[in-house]
This record gives C-alpha cells, sequence and structure tokens, in this order.
C-alpha cells in the first residue's frame, strides 16, 4: 500500500462522518440515503482492488 488515498475515497469518507451526526436532503424519512450506500460501496472496492 502506497498511503495515498485517492481524492474520491476521501469524499466518501466525509459523506460517511457527516451522516454520523445528521442527514442530507438524500436522505429519505426512513433514515436510507443513497450517498451513504454509493460511499460505502466506493470504500470497499478500494480497499479491495486498489489499496
Amino acid at each position: 500500500m502506497t498511503g495515498r488515498v485517492p481524492l474520491l475515497v476521501r469524499l466518501a469518507w466525509a459523506v460517511l462522518l457527516r451522516h454520523r451526526s445528521g442527514t442530507c436532503p438524500s436522505c429519505t424519512g426512513n433514515g436510507h440515503c443513497p450517498r451513504v450506500e454509493v460511499s460505502r460501496i466506493r470504500i470497499r472496492a478500494w480497499r479491495r482492488y486498489g489499496s
């Protein structure tokens, strides 16, 4: 691992951190947010293939 985290992965982490303390305009009433799902998928893919 090179220790460099791509910008999109850093932004994905920022989305997850933001949703720990609150919601965003994309969040539904039941707490589901498509941005969180995309962020989780992006981080998993980076861990699996990119790191």
